[in-house]
């Protein structure tokens, strides 16, 4: 039951009576129908319980097939009326409640009119003071018109407190949801944002080691200096367009965790070693950067001599799934430091609980580490 976004009252009013009201109807919805049946039932209910002790006695069922129709009548002008009238004002608008007061003036006003032929058709008059045994004159008949009137004016009363009691709070919880998804959206832009500035760090540290070393190297073997110069280039050359990009496969973390310990291995006597296998129908899922490279990051930052021998990657769908297998052949990988909460945030900020990091050593010599992802991205 809510109003139309981005009418204005002024557009509304500016608009002939029957368009306005053709705009409203056409935007009722089966839970409208729904209301008015409830308050069809309810009202019958309470009309035919209040004749049910003289059932069999002449005209009873003639004063519950009125009773019946009056409420559908009722009803049904009601909605009609309080769904043109509230139509482009939002709940809490102070125009609102007077139009709310209108619906309710016209639809009784209307309900009554409509039902005054069918109160003579049926003769209620005559049949319900018989069936309450008054022996006196019967009242004038536009009295008990007006008495019918206040009596359908109550029922209208109650019917639109309740629609605009349940239209308020649907409003209200519309708002939460869409405060809280765009909450979502924010955190979800600052988790990226502080990703890309990870990304546009490059490992400081590393580019002063490696470029050390490769001048170092010069002076001894300028060949392999220069190779060991060419593989920093391919390093960067693979790392700096991911400053730009929002996101990446699969297939490019893998290339740039080869470029990385590429240069890594020139520099240590071609430790750790690499093997990487990727299934056929994993290279191209999508995967956010920055989440493989600082698990391998972590295990050749040691000194010559802890350097891990060998680092094996492997890659496979599983239940529509991405697993990716990391073993480091090295121990203490699985000791929870900055760095490894930082992977731990991103993933849950990215992912969600759809996504997870699991760390495990194995026979004192391996450290392996399990992430599995959605394969859609």
């Amino acid at each position: 039951m809510s109003a139309v976004a981005g009418l204005k009252a002024s557009d509304l009013v500016e608009r002939p009576l029957p368009s306005r009201c053709l705009e409203a109807w056409t935007h009722l919805n089966r839970h409208h129908l729904l209301g008015v049946t409830l308050a069809i039932l309810l009202m019958t209910v309470v009309d035919i319980s209040s004749v049910a002790d003289k059932f069999g006695r002449p005209g009873v069922m003639k004063l519950a097939a009125f009773d019946v129709c009056a409420t559908v009548v009722l009803f049904s002008i009601t909605l009609l009326v309080w769904s043109a009238a509230v139509h482009g004002y939002a709940p809490g608008d102070s125009r609102r409640v007077r139009a709310v007061a209108f619906s309710v003036a016209i639809s009784g006003l209307l309900a009554a009119a409509a039902i005054v032929p069918m109160y003579a058709a049926f003769g209620v008059h005559e049949i319900a003071w018989d069936l309450m045994g008054k022996k006196k004159e019967l009242p004038p008949m536009w009295l008990a018109i007006a008495g019918n009137t206040v009596h359908l004016g109550v029922f209208s009363f109650l019917f639109v407190l309740v629609a605009e009691v349940l239209q308020r709070r649907a409003s209200t919880t519309a708002a939460v949801r869409a405060a809280q998804r765009e909450q979502a959206a924010v955190a979800h832009e600052v988790l990226e944002s502080r990703l890309a500035a990870m990304q546009a760090q490059v490992e400081p540290q590393f580019l002063f080691n490696a470029l050390v070393g490769i001048e170092a190297l010069y002076r001894k073997d300028g060949n392999e200096a220069a190779q060991n110069l060419d593989r920093l280039i391919e390093y960067l050359r693979v790392a700096l367009p991911r400053l730009r990009e929002p996101g990446s496969t699969i297939a490019g973390e893998i290339d740039l965790v080869r470029a990385y310990l590429a240069v890594i291995t020139s520099l240590h006597g071609g430790r750790p070693t690499l093997s990487v296998t990727v299934g056929d129908d994993c290279a191209g899922a999508r995967f956010y950067p920055m989440l493989l490279l600082p698990l391998i990051q972590r295990a050749v930052r040691e000194p010559d001599d802890h350097l891990p021998e060998s680092i094996r990657i492997d890659v496979q769908k599983v239940e529509g799934d991405v697993v990716i297998v990391t073993r480091i052949a090295c121990t203490g990988g699985c000791v929870e430091d900055f760095e490894l909460a930082r992977v731990r945030e991103r993933l849950s900020g990215l992912y969600g609980d759809r996504a997870t990091l699991a760390c495990a050593e194995s026979e004192g010599t391996t450290t392996q580490f399990t992430l599995r992802v959605p394969a859609a991205g």
